[in-house]
């Protein structure tokens, strides 16, 4: 073979092994840039998921009329439809402690009640709670109001306090002897004027038919919660938000942020309204247990709380 024909093969191969490097080069670019966005998009649409949304928040209300409430955390914001016919005046209290138009008793502090608190109480996968006056960074303590609770929109006027079974609603939590003589013989003798030994024997066939024939409701109001009609009271749900009471028929400014259905509330917190964006926020927060006596530094930090 001639020496030009040896060098025009040569050329020919390198120019074919170069153009097959940089073919390999486009394609890897290509997969580079096509993994990257993708990633971009999955980080966009995570976050979207993950992050609450104003807008998304306005677009699932009940009643776009309804105040609502931006929360901004440690772990992220999330977003409160407040019910203004359901518990008016708690509600009412509650935007003033937000806004800082609350006026606290005997002091001309203004403070934006629940800012740089935290969820000082986590129950995981049950409750998260905020807002104890006892853990005020200012020591503020606004007073309680009475509750606004409607006992008949919850049905527990028709629960019978024993089911057929003879077992006691499972809402009234009663483990054992000690917490039914407690929580239900004791305030039933109160209401009743028994106060001795001998008038409960004198009167405990009356008793036993009493007990037949009472309902949750009956049960609640002789612990002393009292109850109005007409509010349209909703149970307690995955992302009710209520306030605790502070005595049985009235409420304080504790918060209490429910992350299952908790019948065992119903009728004896006043809720006033519930998350409508950024549920997974709320879980995370209440994915770890805190104990305001043992662990309160893992509490999620409340920045600010915004009436928009």
């Amino acid at each position: 073979m001639k020496p030009h024909s040896l060098a025009v093969d040569s050329m020919r191969a390198f120019n074919a092994n170069a153009l097959n490097r940089q073919c390999s080069n486009i394609r890897q670019r290509a997969l580079i840039t096509l993994i990257t966005l993708v990633a971009i998009l999955l980080v966009f649409f995570s976050n979207t998921a993950l992050y609450a949304d104003e807008a998304r928040a306005r677009a699932a209300m009940a009643d776009p009329e309804n105040p609502l409430v931006a929360v901004f955390t440690s772990k992220g914001a999330f977003y409160i439809e407040l019910y203004t016919r359901s518990a008016p005046r708690n509600v009412a209290r509650f935007i003033a402690l937000v806004s800082g138009d609350y006026e606290f008793p005997g002091i001309e502090l203004k403070s934006r009640y629940y800012d740089q608190s935290s969820f000082h109480t986590v129950v995981p996968g049950r409750t998260l709670r905020a807002g104890n006056p006892a853990l005020n960074r200012f020591g503020l303590q606004p007073q309680s109001i009475r509750a606004e609770i409607d006992g008949a929109a919850l049905g527990l006027d028709t629960r019978p306090l024993f089911s057929s079974s003879a077992e006691v609603d499972p809402s009234l939590a009663i483990a054992n002897r000690e917490d039914f003589e407690r929580e239900i013989l004791a305030p039933l003798y109160l209401a009743e004027g028994i106060d001795t030994a001998q008038a409960l024997r004198n009167q405990s066939e009356k008793m036993m038919q009493r007990l037949q024939q009472m309902s949750v409701l009956d049960v609640l109001e002789n612990l002393g919660h009292r109850y109005s009609a007409a509010l349209g009271t909703q149970p307690i749900t995955q992302g009710t938000v209520a306030l605790m009471t502070t005595t049985p028929g009235e409420t304080g400014v504790e918060l209490v942020i429910s992350l299952l259905p908790s019948p065992w509330l119903d009728g004896r917190v006043t809720p006033i309204g519930n998350v409508v964006d950024g549920m997974s926020v709320i879980g995370e927060i209440g994915s770890i247990e805190v104990n305001p006596r043992r662990n309160a530094e893992l509490g999620t930090t409340i920045y600010s709380m915004r009436i928009l």
